[in-house]
């Protein structure tokens, strides 16, 4: 490591911990089921990355840890079929060294195999790859982001003050701007008045089924959603929590990792404390943390659906 980010990380590691924010008494949202979209839920797993766990959390154990890279997909009877997040592209699995690239490919510990991209999975659910009409994006990362380029006919949609910030490099350097090549995006400008205890958040299919809600800090506009369907609902935190650990307790991502992924890891923690009060307080929500395995129990075995 470049001494730099080693003095860095030892700094983060001293540093106090932020107090919880002052997000005032839980609040429990009402939602009118019988008036949803009849919409369905499926979870594929397009990649593995791989990560000893005192890495991931705060004063783990070291063992080896698996953190999957997800993809989610929804049929909505009016959007079409929606992507939230995009993993890895089918180029990756020919060559990650390619993209996203050597370095980065050795740092995430990245498995995946040719046949395993969004692309090339979807037909098993009978969805054609063209057929992709929107993909919601909750950050920029690599890991989030390669697949767009499989889907050239859809909307991509990302938060305004994220999409602002993409050259700006950050600790992971520039993105790589390849897989956005033909991509149609869109920005999502978040209204600036809360939802729970989430200070912004945007309606992005306009009749409340998916709810952006501001989770800023692991990137500068990081985004988590809120899906409501007719049996429950969904909040798919993103990188905000890697892990179930990460929004239940809250426990903290590794003085390293803090260093080296997030934006602003004090901002970062700020949200999970959003994410643990929403999480703990809502009946019928079903938490999907960014990179959990657990989440693989929570929904059916893919290709079946949640509807």
């Amino acid at each position: 490591m470049r001494p730099l980010l080693l003095l860095s990380a030892l700094l983060v590691g001293c540093a106090p911990l932020p107090p919880k924010p002052d997000l005032g008494p839980s609040v429990t949202l009402s939602v009118q089921r019988d008036s949803l979209p009849a919409t369905s839920l499926r979870l594929l797993r397009v990649a593995t990355t791989n990560a000893p766990a005192d890495l991931v959390i705060q004063g783990s154990k070291r063992r080896p840890m698996q953190l999957p890279v997800y993809v989610y997909v929804l049929e909505h009877p009016t959007a079409g079929v929606v992507l939230i997040d995009a993993g890895f592209a089918r180029r990756t699995a020919v060559d990650p060294g390619e993209y996203p690239g050597g370095s980065m490919t050795r740092t995430l510990g990245l498995e995946m195999e040719q046949g395993m991209a969004a692309a090339d999975r979807l037909p098993e659910a009978g969805i054609a790859p063209e057929d992709v009409a929107h993909i919601f994006l909750t950050h920029l990362h690599p890991d989030h982001v390669g697949g767009i380029e499989d889907f050239p006919g859809a909307t991509v949609h990302v938060a305004s003050s994220e999409w602002a910030a993409r050259d700006d490099g950050g600790p992971l350097g520039k993105p790589d701007p390849s897989p956005w090549a033909n991509a149609k995006v869109e920005e999502i400008t978040l209204i600036e008045q809360p939802h729970g205890p989430f200070a912004a958040h945007a309606d992005v299919l306009g009749d409340g089924s998916l709810v952006a809600l501001s989770t800023p800090g692991h990137t500068p506009g990081h985004l988590s959603y809120l899906l409501h369907l007719s049996e429950g609902s969904y909040l798919f935190t993103g990188d905000t929590a890697w892990v179930d650990e990460h929004w239940r307790a809250p426990a903290l991502k590794s003085n390293l990792v803090r260093t080296l992924l997030e934006h602003d890891w004090e901002t970062n923690w700020d949200s999970q404390w959003r994410l643990h009060d929403f999480g703990w307080a809502q009946p019928h929500l079903t938490v999907l943390s960014g990179h959990d395995e657990a989440n693989e129990a929570r929904l059916p075995a893919w290709p079946e659906a949640v509807r």
